[in-house]
């Protein structure tokens, strides 16, 4: 005979209602499924679009900082906006591509000179000038490795084969980082272009996103973001990159040797922030090559090359904006490390912004008219 308890318990299981501790099984498990899928499906889209990162970031910046310049050709073309973005995109590219083909040009034809003269009999290396001796800490050292090339060429390539040949790898690494990173810019002044033809609606999106966010609070800090983003990309990448044109031009007419790969490393360090890195021992090059007057006439020029960022960026950073100069060398390592020569750009601005926005938030209430300066914008009551 069956028991009652036990058909009383297995009632409500009949009675099709699930028991409570079966239900909250059951949920946990449609619940992990979903997160799981979720974090899968995320986890592939992200790892698809990665490697487009920081290439779409560096065009969010580019369409930032050029968004005056843009409206302003949309002005003068009658209105036409997708005609501006095209044309503004191509003269980027021109901008970057151009550049980047005459340092190409020159580093080739003087790896390519370097290695003709190597190949033939005649190859020499000129005595050291007695003004080398005179260079602080590797003078001396420096003129004795000098004088061991000039005086047996040959034996002095066989003694340092290994360094040479390690140099040579990490120049070839180099030189392929370098070109994927021109490929890069230029994709990424395409998706500048595309960002300013949609500048409106995004800059609406944007602000509403902010507005829910944060109230007026956010909007102020979306303004705030735009002001930091011109500010870094004029004030500081922009003047390190007139200033390393203008030095790559005084290598070139000096005719000092390998002037491309000088010129490069001339830009490089102005955009790191140590132009004095660079700069100085070009010039100790220079007096060694011909130590008359047309060094001292390089040397004035390079001296006020090195300190035109003392002049330009006070005029260029925009008011308000405070951010330590260690936050942008930061920035710079850190987005060279992480990124390349990419994020040798989109470093510093990314930090600065990030900076910025921290040291507003963290202000209290009465900072809003600080942040609306700083963004070039009225303060709102």
């Amino acid at each position: 005979m069956t028991d009652p308890a036990s058909l009383s318990a297995a009632a409500p299981a009949a009675g099709g209602r699930e028991p409570a501790d079966a239900r909250v099984i059951r949920l946990s498990v449609d619940v992990f499924v979903t997160l799981v899928l979720i974090v899968a499906f995320g986890w592939l889209s992200f790892s698809y679009v990665a490697p487009f990162v920081p290439i779409l970031m560096w065009s969010a910046v580019l369409a930032v900082a050029l968004h005056p310049l843009y409206r302003g050709l949309v002005l003068r073309m009658g209105g036409r906006e997708g005609r501006a973005a095209l044309v503004l995109g191509l003269i980027g590219v021109l901008l970057i591509l151009a550049p980047a083909f005459m340092i190409g040009s020159a580093l080739v034809e003087s790896f390519g000179d370097l290695a003709r003269r190597l190949g033939g009999d005649d190859v020499s290396v000129p005595p050291p000038s007695e003004a080398v001796k005179a260079w602080p800490l590797i003078g001396p050292a420096v003129f004795a490795q000098w004088s061991e090339a000039h005086a047996d060429l040959n034996e002095t390539l066989r003694r340092f084969a290994p360094q040479l040949r390690a140099i040579s790898t990490s120049l070839l690494a180099a030189g392929a980082g370098v070109a994927l990173g021109v490929l890069q810019f230029a994709l990424s002044v395409a998706f500048a272009a595309v960002f300013l033809r949609f500048a409106e609606p995004l800059t609406e999106a944007l602000g509403r996103l902010a507005s829910r966010a944060a109230s007026e609070r956010g909007r102020l800090m979306l303004s705030l973001s735009a002001a930091t983003i011109r500010s870094v990309s004029r004030g500081v990448l922009g003047v390190a990159v007139v200033q390393g044109v203008l030095a790559g031009v005084g290598v070139v007419a000096m005719g000092l040797p390998f002037a491309g790969f000088l010129a490069a490393i001339l830009l490089m360090a102005c955009i790191v922030q140590a132009p004095p890195l660079a700069f100085l021992p070009v010039i100790a090059l220079a007096w060694s090559v011909d130590g008359g007057v047309w060094a001292l006439f390089f040397t004035i020029y390079m001296i006020a090359v090195m300190f035109l960022d003392n002049v330009l960026k006070p005029m260029l950073l925009g008011r308000g904006l405070t951010t330590p100069m260690p936050v942008i060398l930061v920035g710079v390592i850190g987005g060279t490390l992480s990124s390349g020569l990419l994020g040798l750009f989109v470093g510093p601005v990314v930090l600065a912004l990030v900076w910025e926005l921290i040291r507003a938030w963290s202000a209290p209430e009465t900072a809003a008219d600080e942040v609306a300066r700083a963004a070039d914008a009225p303060p709102s009551g």
